[in-house]
């Protein structure tokens, strides 16, 4: 009886033993490996999009004519690699959106690719150089987020601004992330550009599929290379390793009442005002169907306006600079009770919540 007991509590360790370590050392092993190691071994991969509507697929017919979808499919018909991914995208965000909405994201090992998609929106907002910070920027967050995950970075097929392409570019290069110019399969596919996209900005499936096409271009390249993965080096500019802060507290206000959280108005010549210091400045909204237009003036002096409408309610983060003097500033956001052509309802509401603004502005590198 005591032999088999002693075989029985044998076989027991042993079984112990061998889930222990198929549920710790393993993942660690495969963890280890690479984007292009494990889809040479067939292994399953995880990805995240960060990005604008291009990075959501928007203007497919489908969904299944997504290009992410899309090179799924590929992905396992090439290599029987199963790929599933995480979506952090706005339709209409810039670099600075991205980066904003990934101060909540923490450390995850298991991600395999990181695809950036930005360049339209934010050229529509900002300089070259502002862009540029907020991009490196976003590739280091991106790279000490996701340790070991290989970054792949579009320029994207509607992107017409050379000075926006050359920070994509050169960003990249200096980070050895992948850019991918969709501007060239485009044009060397022949057709005109009412062929490949819905609206001349956003793709259809065709203009997807083209996307999905040239990110196996490059897979199966770098596969054959053993290209060393993406890192944090060097930064190019000097404080990029960005992270914000939030401010509810106005100095000053006329004309709006809290409503769930928000600073309410529709009527013209209302006001809010914030003091703050720091080079960098953001908005956070509630973007609806009934949104107006408010002006944003600077130390006295106008700045830009910014449109709150959106077809549904979402809270948005706004870019507004990040050039500014390191000093104290007040920001004023002033009613002008206009609205888009798109608000077809007969109010004009703002809806403003806080200002967004840089952490350690005068840590450099």
């Amino acid at each position: 009886m005591k032999n088999i007991f002693r075989i029985a509590t044998g076989i027991i360790s042993c079984f112990l033993t061998l889930t222990f370590l198929k549920g710790s050392s393993f993942p660690e092993v495969a963890d280890s490996l690479t984007l292009f190691e494990k889809l040479n071994k067939g292994m399953p991969i995880r990805y995240v999009i960060i990005g604008d509507s291009i990075g959501r697929g928007s203007g497919a017919e489908k969904p299944s004519l997504k290009w992410y979808r899309q090179m799924e499919r590929l992905l396992k018909h090439e290599y029987g690699s199963d790929a599933s991914g995480k979506f952090i995208v706005q339709s209409g965000a810039t670099s600075f959106e991205g980066l904003y909405k990934m101060e909540t994201e923490t450390i995850d090992t298991s991600i395999d690719a990181v695809f950036i998609v930005f360049g339209e929106n934010d050229r529509k907002y900002m300089k070259a150089h502002d862009f540029s910070l907020l991009y490196e920027s976003l590739i280091r967050r991106s790279l000490s987020i996701y340790p070991g995950a290989e970054i792949i970075t579009f320029t994207e097929s509607c992107l017409s601004n050379p000075e926006f392409a050359e920070v994509i570019e050169n960003v990249s290069n200096h980070y050895n992330a992948i850019n991918i110019d969709m501007r060239i399969p485009f044009q060397k596919s022949g057709l005109p550009v009412t062929k490949l996209t819905k609206d001349l900005i956003h793709p259809n499936g065709l203009g997807y599929s083209l996307y999905a096409e040239e990110i196996m271009n490059k897979v199966k390249n770098h596969t054959n290379e053993n290209k060393k993965v993406a890192s944090l080096s060097v930064p190019l500019m000097q404080n990029t390793d960005m992270s914000f802060d939030v401010l509810a507290d106005f100095t000053e206000q006329q004309g709006f009442e809290l409503q769930n959280n928000y600073l309410v108005s529709s009527k013209k010549g209302s006001y809010v005002e914030f003091s703050f210091y720091g080079s960098v400045l953001g908005l956070k909204l509630l973007r609806s169907p009934d949104g107006g237009v408010v002006n944003v003036i600077i130390d006295g002096e106008f700045y830009t306006s910014l449109s709150t409408w959106w077809p549904f309610e979402r809270e948005r983060y706004l870019y507004i600079s990040n050039g500014l003097s390191n000093d104290l500033h007040t920001v004023r956001f002033e009613v002008t009770g206009e609205k888009s052509e798109r608000n077809i309802s007969n109010e004009s509401v703002i809806r403003l919540s806080s200002i967004i603004l840089r952490k350690n502005i005068d840590e450099t590198h």
